[in-house]
């Protein structure tokens, strides 16, 4: 009885624990989406995301820069409420493995424009890719939705 007592707990506390990352590794994807295509929270709208996308040397024409702001919005969202969790938690680990490629040459400290940062939120999205949403989670209402509970 004391074993099934622990992996309750433990169940309960891990879900949390995916929660919280969740709620981080979206909760901070969000704004940055949000700032692309609306221009909040200081962002550049998507007239600045389109020039930052034409410094890098990629693609940057209609309708591309409004496509990957809201992809980055939408993906930052979904993995906040743990909507379709895996899937967006690996689209934003690629949008952020982008970032990180982009800044490479920049070298390790995001203070000079390294790879710190947006490594540590790509490897965020990752292990929520890997762990899964955890019980409290739109994910975990739609499958209890699903089997009648």
């Amino acid at each position: 009885m004391v074993a099934h007592t622990a992996s309750v707990a433990h169940a309960g506390t891990t879900s949390a624990g995916l929660l919280v990352l969740r709620l981080a590794a979206g909760g901070f994807l969000l704004p940055h989406g949000l700032g692309k295509l609306l221009g909040w929270f200081g962002g550049p709208g998507i007239a600045g995301f389109a020039a930052e996308l034409q410094h890098f040397g990629l693609p940057s024409a209609p309708p591309l820069p409004l496509l990957l702001a809201a992809l980055q919005t939408v993906l930052g969202l979904m993995v906040a409420v743990g909507a379709f969790t895996r899937i967006a938690a690996l689209g934003s680990a690629t949008f952020l493995g982008v970032t990180v490629a982009l800044n490479l040459s920049h070298g390790w400290y995001w203070m000079h424009g390294g790879i710190e940062y947006p490594l540590l939120w790509l490897l965020a999205h990752l292990s929520v890719a890997l762990a899964g949403p955890g019980r409290l989670s739109m994910d975990a209402t739609r499958r209890g939705m699903a089997h009648g509970r």
